[in-house]
């Protein structure tokens, strides 16, 4: 049976080289199995098979890629995927949008040969990979269809594996942001609220405040966190105590829980707190920054493209073998294949989709860290 892979949602440093490692670990097996590339993400199975796709690629579409970064595949997300409210006005418009879209995909699939289609994203490109799934078969009744998922978002947020690819790469950009900046503005004595991303979860922001050894970190799972005052209260503390200067690292989702001018408020917070101004004789500096899509760019670090060619591997073991590292699957069965510590694992493709995103929570060991890493009001030195 043809192999179909594809890259969707977000970009994430190290796509290229799962793309590699599943194609390399496929042929090298079965040099005669078709592998077909979907380009744009889903958009690609719905498109003109002769201009969204290549079909049975050598080694040649592969050549040089793995040092780059995005995906040389394309991606992206396909609106008519998402469905509103059933009580929104354009519901049934909506339905009749992505009915069209999955009749379009499914019979590409079925005219390819497509029986096995490797997508490699996060939890959105999976949820979106069931229902194409679902699709084909409930078209094509006496045809098998199987999706193996391959984790890879710089938010590291998807159930059932430890990391997913894209995340190392974005850790060290940002922490190597905070770097720059820590040099000037420990020169001004200002304080730094700096957004990284992480729309629902914020182990980035987490990892990258204990690495860049930020002053304080703001996640939108735990409100705490981004309390203005705590943080205000925080950052006095530590003035009163000669700390020069103050990086605190907010993840995009906490605008979102909290208000679109939450890095506003607390700016002016910092600003006109009456202790800081007696100790500063005036008020702090307090400059608002974004690492961005800064956080995506560059090639991959040596951990991604490592971590990439296992999950890409251990997705041409299940469709070639039926298992992954001894442990059998089945035939039919959709799955996600992760990392759990060294030893690659494959997960039902529904266990995921239902227990993502994995969030960070208080009895979470990285947050217990970073309160013991990041300045409190109680700290005694």
């Amino acid at each position: 049976m043809t192999v179909g892979i594809l890259t969707s949602g977000g970009d994430a440093l190290g796509m290229n080289a799962a793309v590699r490692a599943a194609f390399r670990a496929i042929k090298m097996r079965e040099p005669d199995r078709e592998i077909v590339f979907f380009r744009d993400g889903f958009r690609g199975l719905a498109g003109r098979l002769d201009s969204s796709s290549d079909r049975n690629v050598d080694r040649s579409s592969i050549r040089d890629i793995i040092h780059r970064g995005g995906t040389f595949l394309g991606t992206g997300r396909v609106k008519e995927m998402i469905l509103p409210a059933e009580d929104h006005p354009d519901y049934t418009t909506a339905v009749a949008a992505r009915d069209k879209f999955l009749r379009l995909a499914t019979a590409n699939l079925f005219q390819t040969g497509v029986r096995d289609l490797i997508v490699i994203g996060g939890d959105g490109s999976f949820r979106g990979a069931r229902v194409i799934a679902d699709a084909f078969r409930t078209t094509f009744t006496d045809e098998r269809f199987r999706v193996v998922g391959i984790p890879a978002t710089i938010d590291n947020d998807i159930a059932g594996t430890d990391f997913s690819i894209g995340y190392d790469t974005a850790m060290n950009n940002v922490v190597d942001a905070i770097r720059k900046i820590r040099d000037t503005v420990e020169s001004h004595r200002r304080a730094i609220v700096l957004e990284v991303m992480g729309n629902t979860s914020g182990w980035l922001a987490l990892q990258c405040a204990i690495a860049g050894g930020a002053a304080a970190v703001a996640i939108p799972e735990i409100a705490d966190s981004y309390s203005i005052p705590r943080l205000t209260a925080a950052v006095t503390a530590g003035a009163l105590r000669d700390y020069r200067y103050f990086i605190i690292v907010v993840a995009e989702g906490v605008m979102k829980v909290a208000g679109a001018d939450w890095m506003q408020r607390l700016k002016t917070s910092l600003e006109l707190e009456p202790q800081l101004i007696r100790h500063l004789n005036g008020p702090m500096e307090v400059r608002l920054n974004s690492v961005g899509h800064i956080a995506r760019g560059g090639s991959p670090t040596a951990f991604d493209n490592t971590l990439a060619g296992m999950l890409g591997a251990a997705a041409a073991e299940v469709i070639q073998l039926g298992e992954v590292e001894g442990v059998r699957v089945g035939m039919d069965d959709h799955v996600v294949v992760g990392c759990r510590g060294v030893d690659m694992v494959a997960v039902p493709l529904e266990d995921v989709v239902r227990r993502s995103p994995r969030l960070v929570t208080s009895g979470s060991s990285l947050y217990r860290l970073a309160t013991q890493l990041t300045l409190g009001v109680e700290q005694p030195f």
